[in-house]
């Protein structure tokens, strides 16, 4: 959905509040995934900050002025282009990338601390 779309378009209330909630569900896991080794948490305050530009048009052109943000923002919204069962399918396999990092970052994290090579 372009910007003027989504200018045009009113979220209904409830779609906001759920919204809302998984951007602070996000932000706290991202938080704690900058601490934690095992929980990638610069994923989780990057759909965060996605989720936001998506309910906030204020935030929405704050990150299209910046120029890191603006080739990710281009990937979301090519996802928006995506059949419902493609997008599960994506979903599916970030999950499963996220996952496999997380659990081999544990793994190196482990070697290190214990020593061993």
């Amino acid at each position: 959905m372009s910007a003027s779309k989504r200018a045009s378009y009113r979220m209904p209330v409830l779609t906001k509040v759920i919204c809302i909630a998984l951007i602070a569900c996000c932000v706290v896991v991202g938080l704690i995934g900058l601490v934690l080794p095992i929980i990638p948490g610069l994923i989780f305050l990057f759909i965060a900050a996605i989720l936001l530009a998506r309910i906030s048009s204020r935030f929405d052109s704050i990150l299209k002025r910046n120029p890191t943000v603006q080739g990710w923002m281009k990937h979301a919204d090519t996802i928006n282009g995506l059949s419902f069962s493609q997008r599960v399918r994506l979903s599916f396999w970030m999950s499963a990338r996220i996952i496999t990092n997380a659990i081999e970052s544990g793994i190196n994290q482990f070697k290190k601390t214990t020593g061993s090579s």
